[in-house]
């Protein structure tokens, strides 16, 4: 019933802010327009029951963090980490629109980054997280996971099929991974196996058949 109150439901300090009309002041009850000017994304006061309250709000964190190129507060990060498993009770839709934002940004990979880092891909893509320290062979300078950060990245943000393609480009590999006479890695069929996860993948999220 006011706006202190209205402000005090917002899950982000950044978009806990109100501008008046006519005087152009703004209303900052919760240090708002600081995180703004530092590039900060801070939760409304506790960060765990934020995230308690919508666990959507993760993802937002994540697509945030990326699209904004903004560092996460340490206690903000902490209760993602925490909460994470709040995850599992969003809708698929709801995923798969936050995912779809943070393909379009500039460099994916910090929000992918993010997401590993708090066990937030292991709730919503465990298949991805496979990839993580899977070392791969001489033609590769990356390990699996790192190399699909690299490829996400340098795929055109304006085409959304290119950057799906190439974040599930190697998702089969981590399960086909064996090591040869000369110690050298292979991942004969990765492909195969990819192309199999990538639709059980898409099909989880409730992307179009075609």
């Amino acid at each position: 019933t006011t706006l202190a109150g209205d402000l005090e439901r917002r899950d982000f300090t950044v978009n806990a802010l109100a501008l008046h009309p006519g005087s152009g002041r703004f209303a900052d009850f919760h240090g708002g327009l600081e995180d703004l000017a530092a590039r900060r994304l801070r939760a409304v006061g506790n960060p765990a029951a934020r995230f308690r309250e919508d666990a959507l709000s993760l993802l937002r964190a994540v697509r945030f963090a990326a699209t904004l190129e903004f560092a996460v507060e340490p206690r903000t990060e902490a209760a993602m980490a925490s909460e994470r498993a709040g995850l599992a009770r969003v809708s698929a839709e709801r995923v798969r629109e936050e995912l779809r934002k943070l393909l379009a940004a500039p460099r994916p990979s910090l929000g992918f980054r993010l997401m590993q880092r708090t066990g937030i891909l292991g709730v919503i893509l465990p298949e991805l997280e496979e990839g993580v320290g899977v070392s791969q062979n001489r033609y590769h300078a990356h390990s699996v996971f790192e190399h699909v950060l690299h490829a996400v990245d340098a795929a055109p943000a304006g085409d959304p099929l290119v950057r799906w393609a190439a974040l599930l480009h190697d998702v089969g590999k981590p399960r086909t991974r064996r090591e040869g006479p000369d110690g050298e890695a292979t991942f004969y069929n990765h492909e195969v196996l990819g192309a199999d996860l990538a639709a059980e993948i898409l099909d989880r999220l409730r992307r179009s058949r075609e």
